[in-house]
């Protein structure tokens, strides 16, 4: 897959990418390696919803990072029922989700791999606000 095709999306989500050198700004990330994993993986479709995940909430457009790229692209490839049929409400979850802090998060866990830890972090979120509640029986 080429570089230019992967900037082509990119520019079309309002994204760029910057060499690791820089340093980021709004809108902007680090995460090229990651990005041409999960494409190269998963496809375009794939990539793109991960990115709206992160691009198109209210409060997490710039947690561009590539733990939390790969985080979302690792539980929505595992929950494909929320992805393939509950998209508006997955991007509706994530406006709710502190994306910057959960990462905090994971990142004071290390040595544990932060991808792992923050892949946890965000599923448990997702899961309050996209599963069914569990009956759960009075003791």
């Amino acid at each position: 897959m080429s570089k230019g095709k992967l900037d082509a999306i990119l520019d079309g989500l309002g994204i760029k990418l910057v060499p690791i050198y820089r340093r980021r700004a709004a809108a902007q990330s680090h995460a090229r390696g990651t990005m041409h994993e999960i494409r190269n993986q998963y496809g375009d479709g794939h990539l793109v919803f991960v990115l709206r995940c992160i691009k198109q909430t209210n409060n997490n457009r710039d947690e561009l990072w590539s733990e939390t790229i790969g985080a979302i692209s690792d539980i929505l490839i595992q929950r494909q029922d929320w992805a393939l049929d509950r998209a508006s409400e997955v991007l509706s979850a994530f406006d709710e989700i502190p994306l910057g802090v959960l990462r905090g998060e994971a990142v004071a866990r290390r040595p544990w791999p932060v991808r792992a830890s923050l892949r946890m972090l965000i599923y448990k979120e997702l899961e309050k606000r996209l599963d069914e509640p569990e009956c759960r029986l009075a003791v």
